[in-house]
């Protein structure tokens, strides 16, 4: 009951600020997408109100509504390319009512993606775009993480997410958080922020590790190597990253690292769950060079599989297991090689923001927010090599905040020039001001720590 009524109040909230700004709205609607309150809650209320359909709509109508000026970039043009060679792919599937059921899913997650690069048109909206991000998926990882670690340390955490999916999405998407968390943390002008902060990255990195996911210890693997790379005090994020691997040395058993010791077995050692990959990976490119253009069909792996599996082994409904093969068995090589250039973009976008603002003072949040996006998209290309999670909403929402920073990199040359926004409207100012109340305050070198 409790938690209904915590849920109740924010959606009332968020109902309620949505009708001044499209903002608020989509800071309502990353809120859903990230903590999905009808499985966090009992019963089936919250469900029933389709909250996600509701909400998406809005947005979408309120940011026409709103005329914003419209961005166009390298990574834009690309976003829109694979988005019209998945809808290609749909139309040729060889399973069209699942490849439309998928594909409309999917299409919603794009549009929302442009929205964020749409209307994030300052670095006060940036930050607390990230913050609903991070508290809304991390919130009930680390409650998790911290309550497994006084009951059971080190115990694998089984538990899906209506988000990420199973273990292995989850130690993937936790892995791309924690950067995240942690720029936030950097950021912060307030010690109870930064210490709060804090305590959300080491139980969501945690949660991660608990899965169990070989792909996830990659990724956290990964993660700690950039994050030193890229940090600008080395031995301080040495020191960081020392604590955490302290923390999961004596936290972990002996079957934890056992599993993880698979990751390099030799052919003859391997398990079923790695052999099973290699096969799954070679049906695909058997699907990609029977149909090179257009896949079987967009999300189409699992449903053409049985189709394709000549050999007869891992029989079954069965997944690629892979970003890669998964977009090559789906959408072909021009999908495979639209989205490797969308990332790598984003990657390369993330770099040059923080090569810009290195040697700016003033703008040290936003070479923060590019180390750690960055860091996150290697995390995910790590992780999802082994992860069929090429159309998951996390990781194009983060190509979507990668292609604003570059914008608000070029837009906004320092945080003393930086405009400060006229109200939405007369009328929302209680809303307006409340929010801006619990929102964090931009990073401004006064209050460098």
């Amino acid at each position: 009951m409790l938690r209904l009524i915590f849920v109740s109040l924010i959606i009332v909230f968020g109902v309620g600020a949505s009708v001044f700004s499209p903002f608020y709205a989509l800071l309502f609607y990353l809120w859903n997408a990230y903590f999905r309150p009808d499985e966090w809650t009992y019963g089936g209320l919250i469900a029933s109100l389709n909250l996600s359909f509701i909400i998406g709509g809005y947005l979408l109508l309120a940011t026409i509504a709103s005329m914003p000026r419209l961005r166009v970039s390298t990574r834009v043009i690309l976003l829109l390319l694979f988005f019209f060679d998945s809808l290609i792919c749909t139309i040729y599937s060889e399973h069209q009512a699942w490849s439309w059921n998928a594909w409309i899913v999917f299409s919603k997650v794009v549009i929302i993606t442009y929205i964020i690069v749409l209307i994030t048109t300052d670095r006060q909206r940036y930050r607390t775009v990230l913050t609903v991000i991070a508290i809304s998926l991390g919130f009930e990882f680390a409650k998790q993480a911290y309550a497994q670690l006084y009951i059971a340390p080190g115990a694998q955490n089984n538990n899906t997410s209506a988000f990420l999916g199973d273990n292995n999405g989850i130690a993937v998407g936790t892995m791309m958080l924690v950067p995240i968390i942690g720029a936030l943390a950097q950021t912060a002008t307030r010690r109870w922020e930064r210490i709060g902060h804090r305590f959300l990255l080491i139980g969501v990195f945690m949660r991660g590790i608990t899965t169990y996911s070989r792909g996830g210890f990659l990724a956290a693997a990964v993660l700690g190597i950039f994050a030193i790379a890229r940090s600008p005090h080395k031995f301080r994020a040495l020191i960081a990253a020392a604590v955490l691997a302290g923390v999961v040395l004596t936290v972990m058993p002996d079957r934890f690292w056992d599993r993880m010791n698979t990751i390099n077995a030799p052919e003859e050692n391997r398990g079923d769950s790695a052999e099973g990959r290699l096969h799954f990976w070679n049906v695909a490119r058997a699907m990609a060079d029977a149909k090179p253009l257009t896949g079987v069909g967009f999300d189409g792996f699992s449903q053409s599989y049985e189709a394709y599996n000549s050999s007869g082994e891992f029989p079954g409904e069965r997944a690629a297991h892979s970003v890669w093969f998964g977009l090559l068995a789906d959408m072909g090589y021009p999908g495979l090689i639209l989205f490797v250039l969308l990332w790598t973009s984003s990657v390369w976008s993330c770099w040059r923001v923080s090569a810009k603002c290195k040697a700016d003072p003033a703008r040290r949040d936003l070479r923060v927010y590019a180390d750690a996006l960055l860091t996150s998209l290697v995390a995910f290309a790590v992780g999802g090599t082994f992860l069929s999670s090429q159309y998951n909403e996390m990781v194009w929402h983060f190509i979507g905040l990668a292609t604003t920073l570059s914008f608000l990199a070029s837009e906004q040359p320092s945080q003393a020039a930086e405009p400060v926004a006229a109200p939405v409207a007369t009328t929302a100012q209680p809303f307006a001001a409340a929010l801006r109340a619990t929102a964090p305050k931009a990073w401004s070198p006064s209050s460098s720590r």
